[in-house]
């Protein structure tokens, strides 16, 4: 990290995953393109962010902070709310295009960080923001956070309990792994990882098996012939997607309900022991300190209340 004086404004160039940019040495109006997890974590000045589908997990925050919202399925469209937020700094999630990147640092120096990779991320942003302390202090109450959880978790069912995450759709069944490898060879723990990585549960055998045969897919669609195996003592369900509107979301519900009635789904160990929890898709399928934080208080609350 380097730093400039160009006339009164201190700047430093920071390395991100697009390149290298000069940014505000501390920048006062942020623009968030689907990082606000962490940059609401970090408290960070935001002026602008992007809301994902209906109901999303994170509007009331932006909200509370006077932050301004763009629904995800034109924030990248509306590059004119971008400029009309009079940005000093924007920072964006790795799903955009380097065309898009190109665009917004136009409008304002833009720096790019993956979102699933939220604890090695955070910290980088926080460097870039002076905010380094901040990001490791969410680390701190995150981990803290988990080994709580976990002990709670282990008191009431046990360190031998198996697990498994599903999705539904009202076109597939998808089963969620451990982590799975990106492009660049990393591993990361995908929307589930939180269940399977941190809070002593067991992935069943069927999870083991698919992620050896999947190593760079973080969930595999599940056929009706392989339902049956999902053998785990407590299975988590969600249905829909973090995005998506009420309509969609309703659609996914519906075909979810005929699921459930199939003999095949009744037959499951976790159905027949009560012990399938139904958890809400606009956090559990997406990343983040926020985002983590309430997949472990579900988990909590329903693993400890489990009959």
């Amino acid at each position: 990290m380097v730093t400039s004086q160009t006339d009164a404004t201190q700047t430093q160039s920071v390395e991100h995953l697009f390149g290298t940019t000069a940014i505000p040495l501390h920048p006062k109006r942020i623009a968030s393109y689907n990082l606000e997890d962490m940059l609401l974590s970090l408290k960070a000045p935001l002026v602008l962010g992007v809301s994902v589908g209906e109901n999303y997990y994170l509007e009331d925050r932006l909200k509370a902070q006077q932050v301004s919202i763009l629904n995800m399925d034109s924030g990248l469209a509306n590059l004119e709310a971008f400029a009309d937020a009079q940005p000093d700094l924007i920072v964006a999630s790795a799903t955009i295009d380097r065309t898009t990147y190109d665009q917004l640092s136009l409008i304002a120096p833009t720096i790019v960080y993956d979102r699933e990779d939220w604890k090695n991320s955070i910290v980088k942003i926080g460097k870039a923001l002076d905010l380094e302390d901040q990001a490791h202090q969410v680390i701190t109450d995150h981990n803290r956070q988990v080994q709580q959880a976990k002990a709670t978790i282990t008191e009431a069912v046990g360190d031998k309990a198996t697990i498994a995450f599903l999705r539904t759709t009202s076109k597939d069944i998808r089963l969620y792994l451990p982590g799975y490898q990106n492009k660049q060879g990393q591993t990361l723990p995908g929307y589930a990882g939180m269940l399977y990585n941190d809070l002593g549960l067991l992935p069943m055998p069927l999870v083991y098996q698919l992620q050896k045969d999947n190593p760079d897919k973080q969930n595999v669609n599940l056929s009706t012939e392989v339902l049956p195996e999902v053998k785990a003592d407590y299975v988590f369900v969600t249905s829909g997607s973090a995005g998506g509107t009420s309509e969609d979301l309703q659609k996914d519900q519906s075909e979810f309900a005929e699921l459930q009635k199939s003999p095949i789904w009744q037959a499951l160990p976790a159905v027949q022991n009560h012990h399938l929890y139904s958890v809400n898709a606009k956090y559990w399928i997406s990343t983040g300190p926020i985002a983590d934080e309430l997949k472990i208080k579900d988990a909590v609350k329903q693993l400890t209340t489990s009959s």
